[in-house]
């Protein structure tokens, strides 16, 4: 690999290691909620639950820690990466080191060591490790009219090399109204049915196996009020490569797919295409949907 190649890379590094050192030194079990002593009762309902391997926790934050992210949580996105096309439309933000203390220390105490191993224990893959990149990682947020169609993750890390393997998405927008939509679903296997819809609610996390069978997203259009946004912070772990692939062919993209009941456009076919390979740009969208906006 070349000098610069490395360098580029390097400059991707989210997670600072004097910093975790230091939060791993720290007794971080008082900012989780009452699950976080009792994991080994909860992995049998994680192992064997459907469409995949999953769990919702409810006050998955104590609630004082809980409140404080809420409250530091950005109104403003303008320094956001916007997805806005006809599969995504979401804010996203992982430059975490500059965000204020008790914000950022959420995503290093999920990567302490401490953490590590009750996620281990919890999903029974002791080879878990923290992805230093956060890649995919970090603040989201959807607005009125956001959706995420249904999708698998990307697998094989672009930078690491590692495989991705659990996700912990929490939410953290208040007062939620079920009407909005926004719910996080788990499909089947060959995408015929919603298995699993989870609501959106205050200091509530879901979390999920990835593979090639987890689909999941947010594909109902959200009609919150233009005010109000779907908050949450993402977080997903990785592992030395795990699965076997025949001529090294994992995603290193999401991998979209319609719904039995979303109307064929062959359009939007070729967007899901591209999106395995990069993000859809403006160009792209003046190709296949000129008249398309952010309010369809």
């Amino acid at each position: 690999m070349l000098y610069e190649d490395i360098a580029n890379i390097s400059k991707n590094i989210k997670i600072d290691q004097i910093h975790l050192e230091k939060i791993n030194r720290s007794n971080n079990n008082h900012f989780f909620g009452d699950w976080i002593n009792n994991v080994e009762n909860l992995k049998s309902e994680f192992i064997n639950a459907k469409p995949f391997e999953n769990i919702v926790i409810d006050n998955f934050l104590s609630d004082e820690y809980a409140e404080k992210l809420s409250e530091l949580f950005p109104n403003n996105y303008e320094e956001w990466y916007k997805y806005e096309n006809p599969i995504e439309v979401k804010y996203a933000f992982d430059e975490i080191n500059i965000l204020p203390e008790e914000l950022k220390n959420y995503f290093y105490i999920l990567s302490t060591k401490m953490f590590i191993d009750k996620i281990q224990k919890l999903t029974n893959i002791n080879e878990l490790e923290y992805d230093e990149y956060l890649h995919g990682a970090g603040l989201h947020s959807h607005s009125t009219n956001g959706r995420l169609n249904i999708h698998l993750d990307y697998e094989k890390h672009p930078y690491s090399g590692k495989e991705r393997r659990i996700n912990i998405i929490l939410f953290l927008s208040k007062e939620w109204k079920s009407e909005w939509n926004g719910a996080n679903e788990l499909w089947n296997e060959d995408i015929t049915e919603c298995i699993l819809k989870t609501d959106v609610k205050f200091n509530r996390a879901i979390i999920f196996k990835t593979n090639d069978v987890s689909w999941h997203g947010v594909p109902d259009k959200i009609v919150c009020p233009n005010d109000v946004y779907r908050k949450s912070l993402a977080y997903y772990y990785v592992s030395p490569l795990n699965t076997i692939k025949l001529n090294n062919e994992y995603r290193q993209k999401a991998k979209y797919s319609k719904r039995p009941t979303d109307k064929y456009d062959k359009n939007l076919e070729k967007l899901y295409k591209i999106r395995e390979k990069r993000r859809i740009t403006k160009e792209d969208l003046d190709k296949y949907f000129p008249e398309w906006n952010i309010n369809k």
